[in-house]
């Protein structure tokens, strides 16, 4: 027997209107995706008004290597919500609970894998990347914590997917509300009463994490769902596991796509700039986040649309939905570009206060880096449209290229232009890569035709 609240969500699915559809699923989404970001930005704005640019450094060289957990989370939670769209889209729910019980096993197992492995190895990944000193040491505490609570980020990111494609956008927002304000508590709690330094910041995430993945989770055990969980859909079955990560290899890529970046970035400003521009760096990224998060939101709130309509073979929803993203993301780009370029020393001050050595660099690099911003939106919305509908090639083609070709760009650009190359390249990456996006989305819509 089904729930009808779960029947009703895929009538909505399939017979309201795109544009209703999608403010209804994209509006909680982006809410929630910008509450998510409250996690890093607020530890980033504790740590530099508390830590100072040695806490900054630290914790941007630490942070890309817990990622990690993110990127596993992400994989599991869009591969599995995708899949579970378009089972349900072909009228088959018992195959659709399958793979959502199977999504939950692999979120314990990976959670004992790197719970195992990164507590062992994280002190050597750090020196690996630079790491010295204070630096190193308050880095290598930061990322002790995040591999001992690792089960708590990957939970909530692929639960968070999962509780929305299954019709509660809303609840999802609230749930990560709450983690939000949990989590600012406990920055101040654990950075300004107790000093923790960045053990303090890791934890009071960790902790918040863990409340928002338990919250989303108790759905999938209760009796208003479709898709409960049981011990049977648990037992791993190749078939589905494979499926998962085929599917969510996209969102595995973009989430370590920037970790990497994180990581490609913090090297190449040790090499031809100090720590002072990976401490501007960390400002740059803490911004850019803000806009990415939006992105993000446009993203995974159009993906049940997507995916629905594709298993029940209404391309024409499928497309009108997608413009509707694309357009809505152009909007935002631009938006994020007036305020960029006209009030830069307002952003710098909101993650560093009043620093007048890092504050001049910050603002400089400002300039260079955000020109790419609307492309960023483009490719991770495009990207996120092509996992949706199934089509992992296309998808999996361009968050890879997009690794391999940041990773020979950003040292080229260093080697011949310096500081400023390395502030340039991701930006002329995602400008080459949109244009072969668009060539993939017109072949994707001859072939649905």
């Amino acid at each position: 027997m089904t729930a009808p609240s779960s029947i009703a969500t895929d009538q909505r699915l399939l017979e309201q209107p795109i544009s209703t559809l999608f403010w209804r699923y994209t509006i909680p989404t982006i809410a929630s995706m910008l509450v998510t970001g409250v996690y890093v930005t607020i530890d980033g704005m504790f740590v530099g008004h508390y830590l100072g640019e040695t806490g900054l450094a630290g914790m941007m060289l630490a942070y890309p290597v817990g990622a990690i957990l993110y990127a596993v989370g992400a994989m599991i939670g869009m591969g599995s919500a995708a899949l579970v769209s378009i089972n349900l889209g072909k009228g088959e729910v018992a195959t659709a609970r399958k793979i959502l019980g199977n999504a939950f096993s692999l979120c314990l197992l990976f959670g004992l894998f790197f719970a195992l492995v990164g507590g062992i190895f994280s002190r050597d990944i750090l020196i690996f990347l630079g790491a010295e000193g204070e630096i190193l040491k308050s880095a290598n505490e930061y990322l002790f914590w995040y591999f001992a609570l690792c089960h708590f980020p990957i939970l909530s990111m692929a639960f968070t997917s999962l509780l929305r494609n299954d019709g509660r956008p809303s609840t999802v927002t609230y749930v990560l509300i709450l983690g939000g304000v949990l989590n600012t508590l406990l920055d101040w709690l654990f950075i300004v009463v107790f000093p923790f330094g960045l053990a303090g910041a890791a934890i009071a995430t960790m902790l918040a994490q863990a409340v928002t993945g338990l919250l989303c989770l108790q759905h999938f055990f209760g009796p208003r769902t479709q898709l409960k969980i049981n011990f049977e859909q648990m037992k791993l079955k190749l078939e589905h596991c494979r499926n998962i990560a085929r599917v969510g290899l996209p969102s595995f890529l973009m989430n370590l796509y920037l970790s990497i970046v994180l990581t490609l970035h913090n090297t190449a400003f040790l090499w031809v700039g100090g720590p002072l521009h990976v401490a501007a760096y960390g400002v740059v990224s803490y911004a850019e986040a803000f806009f990415y998060l939006i992105f993000e939101g446009i993203a995974f709130g159009t993906q049940p649309i997507y995916s629905f309509n594709a298993g029940a073979g209404r391309f024409d929803r499928v497309k009108q939905a997608r413009n509707i993203a694309f357009a809505m993301t152009l909007l935002t780009a631009a938006l994020g570009l007036a305020l960029i370029y006209s009030r830069p020393e307002w952003l710098v001050y909101l993650f560093a206060g009043d620093n007048p050595h890092l504050t001049p660099v910050a603002i400089e690099g400002m300039r260079w880096y955000f020109w790419g911003l609307p492309m960023e939106g483009l490719i991770l919305v495009g990207a996120s449209f092509f996992q949706a509908i199934n089509c992992a090639k296309q998808a999996s083609i361009l968050t890879g290229s997009k690794l391999i070709l940041i990773a020979a760009v950003i040292y080229v650009f260093a080697w011949a232009f310096g500081v400023v190359g390395v502030w340039v390249s991701l930006a002329s990456c995602s400008t080459l890569l949109c244009v072969w996006m668009f060539y993939a989305l017109k072949q994707v819509e001859r072939r649905s035709h």
